[in-house]
């Protein structure tokens, strides 16, 4: 069988058997890896194959994001970009102009600014909304994800009144007098986003085309999409788009805990799906972000507690579905433990997100029931260096990438897109190999953005390497990254990506 298309006198690294050690020569037949190797390689050649010189430019497998929010970071391409804002006055002006562009009625968005970052050194109050927005609903949100800000308008449409007790796994913000002052923590977010009008799915499409744009241009080929509702919606806009020829990426879509009933009514396991979408893991929050984590022998924020989550794990085990579960904490961690350790389902590869907080006798329980740790190394770089998150924890716990790997526990890289604005995995990488505490080594990191993301949705057997038989989902530098700075990686971007051996990005 002759080869469509073969990459010649390249450094093509496989991540596979030859690790970083680079070949000369890849093969393309359909959408797989035909073969890969040296000059030998030009046997494949026919009178129609393509033939690409390299000319030493170098190859990888693409990137596998293992979470990212791809629909939400695409809708917040509509709303207000507060990203960066200095001070309130700041977010005010930037939500006035942004308002001048929406049709009466609509509801206002904005998103991105961080309350740390602020001259204020504190979130918005609602009424400083109000000078932007009038009688608008509007809400911004944190970069982060765990903390929103409603104006007078919001909380009255979900009739948030002083008398409003605070949800479970919330909290609302409240002046001294009671008065919500609109800041909504945690799961008090879903008040107010429970009753704002969804995005048709036209809009949700559009999202996703923008953040494709977006990911595919950093060599991503393939995404675990994270959500943070029960949208059932978001995973047909993949699957129409993928129809349709427009996906352009393979999308692993995470199915929020409200859908676990009807998915196991219908028979989803994990694995559903074909090449392009796959309905992934359940996704729940068992504590919230890095300032509200639940803490083992400390004050805990509990989303969903240890026996709700023993029964949500139980029910999706029993249901043959995966479940990652948001859990920073070592307290939340372990509660993810006993749970699958309860459910005897150590065969479904159940997901810690995030893993921040991670002491020995956790890594070793994570090991032992066959669980991944899905880990943002940037994220986790930033929580070792800032004292005043997690204190009293042993900073070698925290950001344990090597000490996960050396117990047996696979480690799979990724963004958390929009937290980190800008999904480009060198920066991750970089940060990974450059570690003092748990640095671990370039293919090990690199693995972690190829090969361990497909582990953690069932796909190791046909992507995330370019062994031959693989799909041919890949991208082409100029030049070597790995003979370059590292200084420069931030700043890398491939010249051509190929998903199943077709141009997605650029051309080769």
């Amino acid at each position: 069988m002759h080869a469509d298309l073969i990459l010649a006198g390249g450094r093509i690294r496989t991540l596979g058997r030859s690790g970083l050690r680079p070949l000369s020569h890849l093969a393309i037949t359909g959408a797989h890896v035909a073969a890969v190797g040296g000059r030998e390689v030009m046997a494949l050649r026919g009178p129609r194959t393509r033939v690409v010189p390299l000319h030493g430019d170098a190859v990888l497998p693409g990137f596998n994001d293992a979470h990212a929010h791809v629909v939400y970071y695409g809708l917040t391409r509509f709303g207000a970009d507060l990203g960066g804002a200095k001070d309130i006055d700041d977010i005010v002006a930037r939500l006035r102009a942004h308002g001048r562009k929406l049709r009466e009625g609509e509801w206002q968005q904005g998103m991105g600014f961080r309350s740390s970052e602020l001259a204020e050194r504190r979130p918005a109050h609602r009424a400083e909304l109000d000078e932007a927005t009038g009688t608008r609903p509007a809400f911004i949100d944190e970069r982060g994800g765990h903390l929103r800000v409603a104006n007078s308008a919001a909380l009255a449409a979900a009739s948030i009144t002083a008398a409003t007790p605070d949800p479970h796994g919330g909290r609302l913000g409240r002046d001294a007098d009671g008065t919500p002052n609109g800041v909504l923590y945690e799961a008090a977010m879903r008040m107010v986003a429970d009753v704002q009008p969804p995005p048709a799915r036209e809009h949700r499409e559009r999202a996703i085309l923008l953040a494709q744009d977006l990911l595919v241009s950093r060599g991503i080929t393939s995404v675990g999409a994270a959500v943070n509702r029960g949208f059932a919606d978001d995973l047909f806009c993949y699957q129409r788009l993928a129809a349709s020829g427009a996906l352009r990426m393979r999308v692993n879509e995470f199915l929020s805990w409200e859908l676990l009933d009807a998915a196991s009514r219908l028979g989803v396991r994990a694995h559903f799906g074909g090449d392009m979408v796959r309905a992934g893991p359940i996704k729940v929050f068992v504590d919230g972000g890095a300032d509200r984590v639940a803490a083992r022998g400390g004050q805990a924020t509990w989303r969903t507690t240890p026996a709700e989550l023993r029964d949500l794990v139980a029910r999706a085990s029993s249901a043959g579905l995966q479940v990652a579960a948001h859990a920073i904490g070592d307290g939340a961690i372990e509660a993810m433990c006993d749970a699958v350790e309860s459910a005897g389902a150590l065969h479904l590869r159940h997901r810690v997100e995030h893993c921040s907080v991670c002491p020995p006798d956790l890594r070793r329980r994570l090991a032992r029931l066959g669980m991944v740790a899905v880990m943002q190394p940037l994220a986790a770089r930033f929580a070792r260096e800032s004292r005043d998150l997690f204190p009293a924890t042993d900073r070698n716990d925290i950001a344990a990438h090597r000490p996960l790997l050396d117990a047996g526990v696979p480690v799979a890289f990724s963004s958390d897109l929009p937290v980190t604005p800008d999904p480009s995995p060198w920066a991750g990488v970089r940060a990974a190999i450059e570690d003092n505490v748990n640095g671990i080594t370039p293919v090990q990191a690199l693995r972690a953005y190829t090969a361990a993301g497909a582990y953690a949705s069932f796909d190791e057997r046909v992507k995330g390497t370019l062994e031959p038989g693989m799909l041919a989902d890949l991208q082409v530098y100029d030049g070597d990254p790995l003979e370059r700075d590292r200084d420069e990686w931030e700043a890398l971007r491939p010249r051509a990506v190929l998903l199943g051996g077709a141009p997605v990005f650029g051309s080769v």
